[in-house]
């Protein structure tokens, strides 16, 4: 059976794995060039400043397309050609068919993406400061391990989908869509509460219109006003007008300017929390389609 599934599936994962070499081989060119440029920062940024916006939008890209294509067609096209009947008439099981090819597939396009999350890390960590830094989205999402966990995720829903829907076409649709809303709600909803964040303050007025200043590699994930006991003010600067700004800011309980950032030295830890969050939802997902394919006939 695995030498069957390695059959069918050599070309795609083989393809995925020279895809992350040659980028790999692109990564490490670059590093090496930024390298030689340090400490001109300028020079950096107006090089590599248009790279950095579209590798991160391909980078974005990368797990949900590996799941439309190559966790989408894994069960729904062996069932739409009628091939899987070959393959549970082998003395096999379908637990352990679906298992074989979910592993073996899964598996490869899993330490392919790691790998690339890695190296992307530690080619990117001399220029991150071109896009502010690696804890501020979108930079998080294509660096260190997150990168593998987000191609699982995606492959699993792309195999359980074909194997529930027994169609390609839909069973890519939902991956992607799927895949399209809960990236920004994890990212906007849920991994600012990974940790508390620093709150950055200072008092209204005199200088300080612009507030409290952020450092340009921290991820700033919320603002506002507090009044002298330390409570958030509902307090809008808009309506000051030709007033004075200071005098009407106080007017409205605001005695402080804060902002709630978390600082760049939280990448491993939130790394590390989304990892182990979109593996349990992985899991989840295989562990549906598992339970699923006993109780039915594929």
């Amino acid at each position: 059976m695995i030498w069957v599934t390695w059959r069918q599936q050599r070309a795609q994962i083989l393809s995925v794995f020279g895809v992350v070499v040659v980028v790999s081989a692109v990564l490490v060119f670059i590093r090496s060039d930024v390298m030689s440029l340090l400490p001109d920062k300028g020079l950096i940024s107006d090089r590599y400043n248009m790279f950095l916006q579209y590798f991160q939008l391909v980078m974005l890209a990368v797990p949900p397309l590996l799941g439309a294509f190559f966790g989408a067609p894994l069960v729904a096209r062996e069932v739409e050609q009628g091939t899987h009947v070959f393959g549970l008439t082998q003395s096999v099981s379908r637990a352990r068919w679906l298992a074989t090819k979910l592993v073996m597939a899964g598996g490869s396009i899993a330490l392919a993406m790691f790998t690339l999350g890695l190296v992307t890390t530690w080619a990117l960590a001399p220029m991150n400061f071109v896009m502010r830094g690696r804890i501020v989205p979108p930079l998080f999402e294509i660096q260190g391990v997150v990168v593998g966990a987000y191609a699982l995720l995606a492959f699993a829903v792309g195999a359980i989908a074909g194997l529930l829907l027994r169609n390609t076409l839909a069973a890519m649709l939902v991956t992607l869509v799927l895949y399209a809303v809960l990236l920004p709600v994890v990212g906007n909803a849920v991994r600012p509460h990974y940790a508390q964040p620093v709150s950055l303050e200072t008092e209204v007025g005199g200088r300080n219109l612009q507030g409290p200043l952020v450092p340009s590699d921290a991820w700033q994930v919320s603002y506002g006003f507090r009044d002298a006991s330390g409570n958030h003010v509902d307090a809008d600067p808009a309506k000051c007008g030709g007033q004075d700004h200071t005098e009407c800011m106080r007017s409205q309980g605001a005695v402080k300017t804060y902002v709630l950032v978390h600082q760049p030295g939280r990448f491993w830890q939130f790394q590390s929390y989304e990892l182990g969050l979109y593996l349990v939802l992985a899991a989840g997902v295989l562990g549906a389609g598992a339970w699923v394919s006993r109780r039915r006939l594929i």
